[in-house]
C-alpha cells in the first residue's frame, strides 16, 4: 500500500484510500475492529530459534537470551524487523488553530462555524494558556459537553453496540422513543448502583433515555449494562425453522456481538491469540510482535485461555423462557417496550450448560451476568484491576476491564482512523500497548468518563502533529508506528516511523454526513426507521455512506468508488436534501427557516462593494476554513464552476445565476479532501481574508455567547463581543 505524505492537497485533488483485512491469525493488517490488550509479554526464549513463539507471561522488560536487555539491533537475523532511523521521539505540534480545527468535527460532529470561530476558540486556549491554565485540555472539555456533544456521541455509540436501525431489530419503542428521564444523570447512576432484577427506577424509561443520561452522567457503564437487555427484545426472526433452530441462531448473534462490541474477543481468535500466549509472541523484543496488557483476562471469563466451545458461553444468552411479553419483570423498571423477562432458571430449551466469568445455574440467563458487571465496574473504577502474580484476575474485574478498554479503543479509533490493535485485538508493538494502556487507566479511573477519555486523546502529542513540509523533525516519519505497525518493515530506515499521513482517513460516516448537513442548514438524518418503515429515500444514501443499518449492513470506514458517486449524485447541486430528520441551524439557537446560503447572499448584498469572489470566499470559510483564493488556477476553477467572473460586483450579477452559482460551489466543496479527511486541517490562515459579512448567529459575538458559558463556566471571569472573547 503507498503510504499518504501529509503535504496539503490541492482543491481539486481527488484521494482514494485502499484498506485491507485479514484473518485473525495473520499478523499482517491492521484492523478496524475491537480492542483489548497491553503488556510486553516474556517467557522463556527458545535458544538459537529468534522468530520461536511461546507462551506470553505478561511482564514488563524482556529479557534476551544472555539475559540483557534487548535493543534493537540490525542483526538480519529472520523474524527481526529493521530499526528505524532513529530511536528517539520527535515532536512537532501544529499550533493552537490546526488543534481547533481537528477537534471541533471529533467532538462535536460538524465543521467550524467558518475562521471566526476557530479564531474565538484560539483565543480562549492562548488567554486560558497565559493564565496558567491547560488551554488546550479546557477548550476540549467544553466542547465535549451540550447537545450536540450528546448527539454525536450517543450516535457514535449506536455504532459500537451494532444496534439496528431498521428492520424487526431495531426496537424503535425502545431505542429511539424517550420519554424524559434522560434530560438529567439520575437514571443512569441509579442503574449503576442497583441490580438489574429487583429495584425499580420511579419512572419507566427506555434505552433512548438510558443513553443520554449515561452521556449527561459521563459514566458509560449503565449504558454498556442496560444494552444487555434491550437487545433482547428483537432478535433476529426466522421462518420455517424449529424454535430450537432459533435459540441456537438467536444466542449465537447475540455472542458474536456482546463478544465484538463489549469484550474486543472473538472465539475464534483465541486458539493462536490470548492475554497470556500468541503465536506472534516472541521473548525477545526484537521480534516480538505481541504486547499484551497484563492478565489472564480469558481465563477468567472463559474458564479457560484458549475459551471454551461457543454454545456454552452462549448459552448466557438465553431467549426462550426468559424473555416474555407477559414476564414479570423488566429490568430497574423500565418500559415494557425494552423487554419483560421471566428470570427463572428452568426449561433452557438446548439443555447446554453455560459458562460466562464461571459456571452458571441450570436455565442461566442475563440476570446472572449483569450482577458482574455491577461489581466488576464499580471495583475497577474504586481500586483500580488487581492482577495476582500468576496474572489471574477475577472474573467480574474482567469482564469490565475488557469492555473498557475495548471502549477506549474505538473512542481512539474514531478519533484518530486507525485502532491500536491489530485484527486479533492485541497490540503489536509497545507504543500501542502504552497508549492503549494510558487511556483505559484514565477512563476506568474517572468512573467511565467519556469526556475525560476524549480530552486524553486530544492532548496526546499525537494528535495534533504538523504536516512534514512546516515541521522540524528530522523526518517525516517521526512518530512510533501507532497508526500504521508494519511501517517498521519499510526498506527504507527513514520511513520505518509513522507520519501525519498515515493517520489521514475519511471522517466516519455520521460525521461527514452531518458535518454536510449542519453546514448548509439541512436537515439531519433519521437516526432509526420504525420497524416497517424502511423505506425511505436517504437508506440508500446511509448504506453507501457506511452506515451501520443492521446486521447484514454493518457499515464500513473509508472511501470507494461506489461511495463517492453516491456522495456527488445526493450533495453535487448544492440543493437543499430532505433525510426527514431533525433541522438545524445556528449554534444555541432554534432551527434556521432558512438555508445558510440563502442567508448569507442576502447578508453579502448588504454590504457595499461585494463581489462574487466574496461569496467565493464566504462559502470556503463555512465549509473548509479556507476563506482565501490563491492564484489564477484557483480564481479560474471557481469561475467555470459559479459561472461568472470573481471580480463580477454582485449587484450587477444575475440572482438566480448567482444563487445556482453559489450552490455548485458549494457542493464541489463538500466532495473535496479539505472537507471528507480528517487528519490534516487547513493551513493557518490570514485573519485579513475572512469574509466582512457573516449570517445572524455566526458572527463573533453571537459564537462567543454560545461557547463562553460551556468552556468556561463559573470558573472565569469573561466578557463577550463583537471583537471576540476577554477572560478578566
Amino acid at each position: 500500500m503507498t503510504r499518504l505524505h501529509s503535504n496539503h492537497a490541492p482543491l481539486f485533488t481527488a484521494v482514494f484510500a485502499c484498506m485491507s483485512l485479514t484473518a485473525c491469525p495473520n499478523d499482517q493488517s491492521t484492523s478496524d475492529g475491537a480492542s483489548a490488550s497491553d503488556t510486553q509479554a516474556t517467557g522463556d526464549p527458545t535458544e538459537g530459534d529468534p522468530t520461536a513463539t511461546d507462551s506470553a507471561p505478561t511482564t514488563t522488560d524482556a529479557p534476551t537470551t544472555d539475559g540483557t536487555t534487548a535493543t534493537t539491533g540490525d542483526s538480519g537475523d529472520p523474524g527481526e524487523e529493521p530499526p528505524p532511523a532513529g530511536e528517539a521521539e520527535e515532536s512537532c505540534d501544529a499550533g493552537d488553530e490546526a488543534f481547533v480545527k481537528r477537534i471541533v468535527p471529533l467532538l462535536q460532529g460538524r465543521k467550524p462555524e467558518g475562521m471566526r470561530e476557530v479564531q474565538l476558540l484560539v483565543s480562549a486556549i492562548e488567554q486560558l494558556d497565559a493564565k496558567g491554565q491547560d488551554g488546550r485540555a479546557i477548550v476540549a472539555r467544553g466542547l465535549a459537553s451540550g447537545d450536540l456533544y450528546l448527539h454525536r456521541w450517543r450516535t457514535f455509540f449506536w455504532e459500537q453496540l451494532k444496534i439496528n436501525r431498521l428492520e424487526m431489530k431495531s426496537n424503535y419503542g425502545c431505542y429511539s422513543q424517550p420519554t424524559g428521564a434522560g434530560d438529567d444523570g439520575d437514571l443512569a447512576a441509579y442503574i449503576r448502583d442497583n441490580d438489574a432484577e429487583g429495584s425499580s427506577f420511579d419512572a419507566p424509561f427506555t434505552m433512548a433515555d438510558v443513553m443520554m443520561s449515561a452521556l449527561r452522567l459521563d459514566d458509560l457503564s449503565p449504558m454498556y449494562r442496560a444494552d444487555m437487555f434491550a437487545r433482547m427484545a428483537r432478535p433476529l426472526s426466522g421462518a420455517n425453522i424449529t424454535q430450537e433452530e432459533f435459540e441456537v441462531n438467536a444466542r449465537s448473534n447475540y455472542g458474536e456481538i456482546f463478544e465484538s462490541s463489549y469484550l474486543g474477543r472473538r472465539s475464534g481468535c483465541l486458539e493462536c491469540h490470548t492475554s497470556t500466549e500468541s503465536v506472534t509472541y516472541n521473548p525477545d523484543p526484537k521480534y516480538n510482535h505481541f504486547w499484551a496488557l497484563p492478565g489472564d483476562f480469558e481465563g477468567a471469563i472463559y474458564g479457560d485461555p484458549k475459551g471454551r466451545p461457543e454454545e456454552e458461553l452462549y448459552a448466557a444468552f438465553r431467549w426462550t423462557g426468559f424473555v416474555d411479553d407477559e414476564g414479570p419483570v423488566t429490568p430497574w423498571g423500565w418500559s415494557g417496550a425494552c423487554g419483560r423477562f421471566t428470570p427463572g432458571t428452568g426449561g433452557d430449551i438446548l439443555g447446554i450448560p453455560g459458562y460466562l466469568g464461571g459456571a452458571l445455574p441450570e436455565g442461566g440467563q442475563l440476570f446472572d451476568i449483569d450482577p458482574l458487571f455491577k461489581t466488576g465496574f464499580a471495583t475497577l473504577a474504586s481500586e483500580g484491576l488487581m492482577v495476582d502474580g500468576d496474572l489471574s484476575v477475577a472474573p467480574d474485574q474482567a469482564l469490565a476491564y475488557l469492555t473498557a478498554v475495548n471502549i477506549a479503543n474505538g473512542v481512539w479509533k474514531e478519533m484518530l482512523g486507525y485502532p491500536l490493535t491489530l485484527a486479533h485485538s492485541f497490540p503489536r508493538n509497545e507504543k500501542q500497548r502504552e497508549i492503549l494502556g494510558e487511556l483505559a487507566d484514565a477512563f476506568i479511573s474517572d468512573s467511565y468518563s467519556l469526556r475525560t477519555l476524549l480530552v486524553e486523546i486530544v492532548t496526546h502529542p499525537y494528535f495534533n502533529q504538523e504536516a512534514p513540509d512546516l515541521c522540524d523533525a528530522s523526518n517525516s516519519y517521526h512518530m512510533k508506528a501507532v497508526f500504521d505497525p508494519f511501517s517498521i518493515t519499510a526498506a527504507d530506515p527513514n520511513m520505518r516511523g509513522n507520519g501525519v499521513g498515515d493517520r489521514v482517513q475519511r471522517y466516519s460516516a455520521w460525521v461527514l454526513i452531518e458535518s454536510a448537513m449542519r453546514a448548509m442548514w439541512w436537515e439531519l438524518p433519521v437516526q432509526q426507521i420504525q420497524d416497517k418503515e424502511w423505506n425511505f429515500p436517504s437508506v440508500n444514501f446511509l448504506r453507501d455512506q457506511g452506515i451501520f443499518l443492521k446486521d447484514a449492513i454493518n457499515g464500513f470506514n473509508g472511501v470507494d468508488f461506489n461511495g463517492l458517486l453516491s456522495w456527488e449524485n445526493q450533495l453535487a447541486s448544492g440543493s437543499k436534501q430532505s433525510m426527514e430528520g431533525s433541522c438545524t441551524g445556528p449554534l444555541g439557537q432554534p432551527c434556521a427557516e432558512y438555508e445558510w446560503i440563502e442567508l448569507m447572499l442576502v447578508e453579502a448584498s448588504m454590504v457595499p462593494g461585494t463581489t462574487v469572489g466574496d461569496i467565493a470566499a464566504a462559502i470556503k470559510d463555512r465549509l473548509i476554513t479556507e476563506p482565501t483564493i490563491d492564484g489564477p488556477a484557483e480564481i479560474a476553477a471557481i469561475e467555470g464552476v459559479i459561472g461568472l467572473p470573481l471580480d463580477t460586483p454582485m449587484s450587477q450579477a444575475d440572482t438566480g445565476q448567482l444563487e445556482s452559482g453559489a450552490r455548485r460551489f458549494a457542493g464541489m466543496l463538500l466532495s473535496t479532501p479539505q472537507f471528507m479527511l480528517s487528519g490534516v486541517p487547513s493551513r493557518d490562515q490570514d485573519p485579513a481574508a475572512i469574509p466582512a459579512f457573516a449570517v445572524p448567529g455566526t458572527d463573533t459575538e453571537s459564537l462567543c455567547n454560545v461557547h463562553a458559558p460551556q468552556l468556561l463556566g463559573d470558573k472565569f471571569a469573561w466578557t463577550c463581543s463583537a471583537d471576540g472573547l476577554k477572560l478578566r
